[in-house]
């Protein structure tokens, strides 16, 4: 072995001590280049961190991460329907498969209707709007649901409005049962229904949420699904174990076949309650059906600004919103609760999922650090200084509650604005435009870019005169990139997406750019 070693080590001199040189000399010359090409990629990602193409920067940075407008990762399989529970090979929800039922008077619906409208879809959905009686001139069939006339509930006694309004998912059962008897021309499947939907008419539903929400459950079990109020007062003296009417409320098939069998005699035995929702909760847990949580469902049971609920969304879909004639309008500049709600619903129907979905991110420069929140087709909060997200995440208290027009408490945790410090108040921004962008590598539209314009100051307010807040001020327009996320992703459990910013234009605007988060990354201020 000895001898062996000694051999090798003669071989490896036998060209002389210059063949020796010149291979260290090779050696250490590509040992410099690789020195080099490796500094200048560094310097590259310290001063140009964006390449403008999605390039190998931003592989580096984060694999998956967004570069360009359109070129944020689209996971196809979330568009795929995977199994229904508990139903292996049935068809996934859609919206041909809930009856919606419309609690409405006759005289007051042409001044409610326009909630409806806005998210009716004449054709593709079925129900009734439900009426005390008939209504007085013609009915906006092209923009409305049909209507039908409650049947008599004055043998109730006490509040036999209520009553009536109670017996809206026993009447829309009856009446979808009647139609599938004597319709004999259906195909298969194809007029099924799964779920019956309770609203009012001034309830604002967002159907492609409704739809994803529906479908994490078997309809083929009872399930009675929504929310209870988001004041402590109104479910103390109410039930936290009901769905208020107002924010809509789901049942399932065969939980609405029971109910309608027994909905009469409950109404006889609970007629002292006050709501129509109260009774039907009070049957329904006769029957042993519990109510099943989901936090999309609005009641909006404050008075006010509700503006601090509807920026910190909880990550959930959202479902609907109530009593917007009952608070101010929830868009500066509008002249009617109705009008306020539109560009809400104008951006939802580019990416239903992502309405009021929030994401934190925060944009850093000389001497300061801004901390951002968007609640997606709504609103973009400016923070001149470091905030947490677990702070972020939580409601500026700009609401009342709904009986007692105080403080609180209500269902979730609030922080306080302070009014009158100018340097304890985020810069405000408000949704103004909202567009589908074509993918670069395609024809499909897999982006949204929504503009954000700021708040107007009131006549006289104070500013505050910190760096922070003067770098801040410059900044006029916040434009969002989203990719546009899948129904399905509520099928995973729920995860707050992240996002990046940059200021363009001479720092006039902030673009943010929402990105799917990546394994194990934090949004730390």
């Amino acid at each position: 072995m000895q001898n062996k070693w000694k051999v090798l080590e003669v071989g490896g001199g036998g060209g002389g001590g210059g063949g020796g040189d010149q291979r260290r000399r090779c050696v250490a010359a590509s040992l410099s280049m690789l020195i080099a090409a490796t500094l200048a990629f560094l310097a590259y990602v310290a001063f140009f961190p964006d390449d403008g193409a999605g390039g190998l920067y931003q592989w580096w940075r984060c694999q998956g991460c967004a570069g360009g407008a359109g070129e944020f990762p689209f996971d196809e399989a979330d568009v795929a329907d995977g199994p229904m529970p508990g139903g292996a090979g049935r068809a996934p929800t859609t919206l041909s498969h809930i009856v919606f039922g419309i609690g409405a008077s006759a005289r007051t619906w042409d001044q409610r209707r326009g909630y409806s409208e806005l998210w009716w879809r004449p054709g593709q959905m079925r129900g009734h709007v439900w009426l005390d009686e008939q209504p007085v001139g013609p009915w906006p069939a092209a923009t409305c649901p049909p209507y039908r006339v409650s049947a008599d509930a004055s043998r109730f006694g006490n509040r036999a409005s209520a009553s009536r309004m109670a017996r809206i998912v026993a009447e829309s059962f009856f009446a979808i049962t009647a139609k599938t008897a004597n319709d004999t021309t259906s195909g298969a499947g194809r007029d099924e229904v799964r779920w019956f939907v309770m609203g009012d008419d001034d309830t604002v539903f967002f159907p492609d949420n409704l739809v994803a929400v529906l479908r994490k459950y078997d309809h083929e079990e009872m399930y009675y699904v929504g929310a209870p109020s988001e004041s402590v007062e109104q479910d103390v003296m109410h039930s936290y174990g009901m769905a208020f009417g107002g924010g809509g409320f789901a049942v399932s098939y065969p939980a609405a076949a029971e109910l309608a069998k027994a909905i009469d005699g409950c109404l006889d035995r609970y007629s002292q309650f006050y709501g129509s929702d109260q009774r039907v909760q009070a049957c329904l847990s006769e029957l042993g059906i519990p109510l099943t949580r989901e936090p999309g469902f609005h009641q909006v049971d404050v008075r006010g600004d509700a503006y601090g609920m509807l920026a910190a969304h909880p990550v959930a879909p959202l479902v609907s919103l109530h009593h917007l004639d009952h608070i101010e309008p929830i868009s500066p500049g509008a002249r009617t609760a109705l009008d306020a709600v539109r560009p809400l619903v104008g951006a939802s129907r580019l990416d239903p999922p992502r309405s009021l979905q929030q994401a934190f991110c925060y944009q850093r420069g000389p001497g300061y650090t801004w901390s951002v929140s968007v609640a997606w087709g709504y609103t973009v909060q400016l923070y001149p200084w470091a905030v947490a997200p677990h702070e972020l995440e939580v409601p500026l208290r700009t609401f009342k509650t709904w009986r007692s027009w105080a403080d609180g408490p209500f269902v979730f945790n609030t922080r306080p604005l302070s009014g009158d410090n100018a340097c304890a108040q985020p810069a405000v921004f408000f949704l103004s435009r909202a567009r589908n962008v074509t993918s670069t590598g395609g024809g499909r539209a897999t982006v949204t870019e929504t503009e954000y314009a700021r708040r107007a100051a009131k006549p006289g307010a104070k500013e505050c005169d910190r760096p922070s807040f003067r770098a801040a001020s410059t900044v006029h327009t916040v434009r969002v990139f989203a990719p546009k996320m899948s129904p399905n992703a509520w099928k995973r459990a729920p995860r707050r997406q992240c996002c990046r910013t940059k200021r363009t234009r001479w720092g006039t605007v902030l673009d943010v750019r929402i990105r799917y988060c990546g394994q194990g990354e934090l949004t730390t201020p």
